[in-house]
């Protein structure tokens, strides 16, 4: 599965309103775009869960847009 396909589905099931994601473009900040904190939280946790491992502190420090989640998932973070 493409990155930012596997990214944007991972996304959309932390968010309370899934559907506002289609609204979002790859590149855009999560959190300006409305995605709130506890939501980056759990996306945070379904990261982990997907590379079976912690996240470091710079990784999620630097989950601001799917583009990002996708680098992130494929490795290339």
């Amino acid at each position: 599965m493409n990155s930012r396909v596997e990214a944007r589905t991972l996304v959309a099931r932390c968010m309370d309103a899934p559907h506002l994601l289609a609204e979002i473009s790859d590149e855009e900040d999560l959190i300006s775009a409305g995605v709130n904190s506890g939501e980056i939280i759990l996306v945070s946790l379904e990261c982990e869960k997907f590379l079976g491992r912690p996240l470091t502190d710079d990784e999620l420090a630097s989950l601001l847009s799917i583009s990002d989640v996708a680098s992130l998932l494929s490795g290339t973070h």
